[in-house]
């Protein structure tokens, strides 16, 4: 009995190692951002927003700008529901403000969500920027399986494309602490 015990077990190892190895880690500034897809928005002010030319599958890192602040949520996240207001205002601030608005973008990707929940979650928060259902896990598996909410600043301009400059879990810093990391990092240019 003990000697099945020890096969099973080691089966059991062995098995889960290609898993393993495949995980992805938890996006870490100074990387590049992992590839995803998403499927375009429908709404024509979303497309405008994202600057994007095309509809269909799209690569984040082509939508218009300098600067992506991409938030990892679900809605069913009770963290996610009440970080959903400050997030609201960070999109507010970016807007109103001359030096970041058309520059920094700004969308979520609801982990787990379909595009049913993801509408929920829009219309019940008032969400105005983009948000995109990953109802397979697809996008969070690749990106660690990171705990939500979660916060990724990555660069979208010519020179730096897809670098990761700064990542937050939880519970998202003041409105005005983001703006001035958002301002240090344009003013790298």
């Amino acid at each position: 009995m003990r000697t099945l015990c020890l096969r099973l077990a080691v089966a059991l190892v062995l098995s889960a190692l290609p898993a393993m190895a495949s995980a992805q880690k938890a996006p870490a500034a100074g990387e590049l951002l992992v590839d995803i897809r998403l499927d375009a928005p429908e709404s024509p002010d979303a497309i405008a927003y994202l600057g994007l030319t095309e509809r269909g599958r799209f690569d984040p890192m082509t939508i218009a700008g300098r600067l992506l602040i991409i938030e990892i949520f679900s809605m069913y996240c009770p963290h996610c529901q009440r970080e959903a207001p400050a997030v609201n205002s960070l999109y507010q601030a970016i807007e109103a403000s001359e030096t970041l608005r058309g520059r920094v973008k700004m969308i979520g990707i609801g982990v787990g969500n379909s595009a049913y929940e993801v509408d929920h979650f829009r219309k019940h928060y008032q969400i105005v920027f983009p948000l995109f259902p990953d109802e397979d896990f697809v996008v969070h598996k690749s990106m660690g399986e990171v705990r939500t909410p979660f916060f990724i600043i990555a660069d979208i301009g010519p020179n730096d494309k897809g670098r990761v400059l700064w990542t937050g879990a939880g519970h998202m810093d003041k409105v005005e602490t983001f703006i001035n990391r958002l301002n240090g990092f344009l003013s790298l240019d």
